[in-house]
């Protein structure tokens, strides 16, 4: 099974409308709930109408829940709940009132948050969805003690672990292996959960920064499967499987609009390569052909891909840097769940 890590982001959920049926029984995505746009009638915009928007798209198939905190994704009502009172309640009655029991849902905590509390909380999830997720940085100190807490009201077996990577620095590999196997000997120890999954990107917030990457173009490895090999062949007993960001910086940034170059991102074996080009040279479908034929052939067969030929052949579908990460996660997503 292969856990794609996504935000509920309109360029997400496009990317996840598209996956074919195959595709989407292989895969468990661990959705960051996030709130829905601001409009005029929703100023702060809304996590009901962002937890419809999901069900619409992927209702009928089985996903991890969590909530994103980030600040400019999140509003008063992801706020209040993380309130722990009896046992997380508004985050409970949420769940109830938005999402089916297929669902898996992580367990909130916050700092210096109660023991029974937490407790109460993973106990009541397993019993009305069966399965929990806990999310945490790999480096977050408390891990261990949720872990254990979470061990005293239910089997491992119904547990599953997601430690963050968040960005895989191609500098600091060595280091963020090191972090597994603390977090691998500290937290999960002899008690091995249902699974554990590594969550981690090598998509930079900026291509250009990268040794190597030019103004038009530019390679980069895909450290996310060198890292999940290198554990799995470490850890050959534990529980491991397939997870990342699914080809997203795992952090949001503000952006301003009009500065963007127009950018096609695409797998080329073990790496991740784009063509770039200003809009008053040609934008989208002059980057689309000089992506030779070779490359393109090599892509899974999905949506994603079928918007790049359509690109090459001068018949652009979507302008907007939203639609081309839409693209590339779907070619990500489906090469990952095993699509060819």
């Amino acid at each position: 099974m292969y856990y794609p890590n996504l935000k509920t982001t309109d360029s997400e959920l496009r990317a996840i409308r598209h996956l074919g049926s195959d595709v989407k029984s292989r895969i468990t995505p661990v959705f960051e709930l996030t709130r829905s746009r601001k409009t005029k009638s929703l100023p702060e915009g809304s996590l009901e109408t962002r937890a419809k928007q999901l069900n619409e798209v992927y209702g009928a198939n089985s996903f991890i829940l969590d909530l994103s905190t980030e600040q400019d994704l999140m509003n008063e009502e992801t706020v209040n709940l993380f309130d722990e009172a009896a046992g997380y309640a508004h985050w409970k009655t949420f769940l109830e009132a938005n999402f089916s029991k297929s669902i898996v849902p992580c367990a909130l905590y916050v700092e210096e948050g109660s023991k029974d509390n937490f407790k109460e909380q993973v106990r009541w999830i397993v019993a009305a969805y069966g399965r929990v997720c806990l999310r945490t940085s790999v480096a977050d100190e408390f891990a261990a003690t949720l872990y254990a807490w979470a061990l005293e009201v239910a089997n491992e077996k119904k547990i599953i672990l997601c430690p963050i990577l968040y960005y895989l620095d191609p500098t600091e590999l060595t280091k963020t292996a090191q972090a597994c196997q603390f977090y691998i000997t500290t937290v999960v120890g002899n008690r091995y959960p249902d699974a554990l999954i590594f969550a981690g990107s090598s998509f930079p917030r900026y291509v250009t920064d990268l040794i190597g990457c030019g103004d038009d173009r530019g390679a980069f490895d895909l450290n996310e499967i060198r890292l999940e090999d290198w554990l799995k062949q470490n850890y050959p007993n534990v529980p491991l499987e397939k997870s990342d960001f699914a080809s997203v910086h795992p952090r949001r940034y503000p952006t301003k609009g009009g500065n963007w170059i127009p950018r096609i991102d695409y797998i080329d074996g073990d790496q991740f390569r784009y063509s770039r080009i200003r809009r008053d040279q040609g934008g989208y479908a002059a980057a689309a052909m000089r992506i030779d034929t070779t490359s393109i052939m090599k892509l899974p067969r999905c949506w994603g891909t079928n918007q790049i030929v359509s690109a090459k052949n001068g018949v652009v579908l979507g302008g907007s840097p939203s639609f081309w990460i839409s693209v590339r996660i779907n070619c990500w997503i489906t090469r990952r769940a095993g699509i060819l």
